[in-house]
């Protein structure tokens, strides 16, 4: 669960925790909240935001992403 956390300090992330949980809560016709939100998106979405973001990142950095 800890990991989850890093998550919340990244603006990128945050907006898109914001967005899935805006788009939820028009499915569900009513306010979903911050933390149901961000632990849906974390997991439906966490681990490819991830590793785009960091290939992503590798690529501006000139490092490889296996290291």
């Amino acid at each position: 669960m800890d990991d989850n956390y890093s998550f919340l300090k990244d603006e990128l992330a945050l907006s898109e925790i914001r967005k899935h949980k805006w788009i939820e809560s028009e499915k569900k016709g009513h306010e979903i909240g911050f933390a149901t939100a961000a632990l849906d998106w974390i997991k439906q979405h966490g681990s490819a935001w991830l590793r785009y973001h960091r290939a992503v990142s590798s690529e501006h950095s000139g490092i490889s992403p296996s290291g």
